[in-house]
């Protein structure tokens, strides 16, 4: 648990510990130069040529299925675990301090109570959120090793 200041506390309540959105909208901008748009653009680029374009970029395929008409598919997946961290925020926590006060001086003693309240700003992270993030892209090649069509699934086929 780490304790901030006063100071460092109002300069962090202007900034981004407490806008919950802030960390998704960091990871939408940072991958926003990858776009499914650009993939389909990549993608049509090897629609026309041989399956070594596919190959010297990607490497061999996870799969080869072959079509009874001579055709084969070839099949690419990549993807992965993308974990966004959790939400930051800072809680106040506060303490009430009460007690008994007794003052010698010389000969005369006073005795009295005292309250006291104090906060401290304490911040807590939330729990993080782990996408599982894929796509699979299919070439079909023809009987020559040219690339006549391709599709894909999955919930991140974006290219760059």
């Amino acid at each position: 648990m780490t304790r901030f200041s006063l100071s460092m506390l109002s300069s962090m309540l202007n900034g981004v510990f407490m806008n919950p959105k802030v960390g998704i909208l960091l990871v939408v901008f940072l991958a926003g130069c990858a776009t499914a748009e650009k993939f389909n653009t990549k993608m049509n680029g090897f629609v026309g040529k041989q399956e070594i374009a596919v190959a010297s970029i990607y490497g061999p395929p996870q799969s080869v299925y072959s079509l009874p008409d001579g055709q084969r598919v070839i099949s690419y997946t990549r993807g992965g675990p993308m974990v966004l961290p959790g939400v930051t925020t800072i809680q106040p926590v506060t303490t009430n301090t009460t007690g008994n006060l007794t003052l010698n001086q010389g000969l005369r003693q006073s005795t009295g109570t005292y309250s006291q309240q104090s906060t401290t700003y304490v911040q807590q992270q939330g729990p993080s959120t782990t996408l599982n993030l894929s796509c699979t892209v299919n070439f079909t090649i023809d009987v020559q090793g040219v690339i006549r069509s391709w599709n894909a699934a999955g919930n991140h086929c974006v290219a760059e």
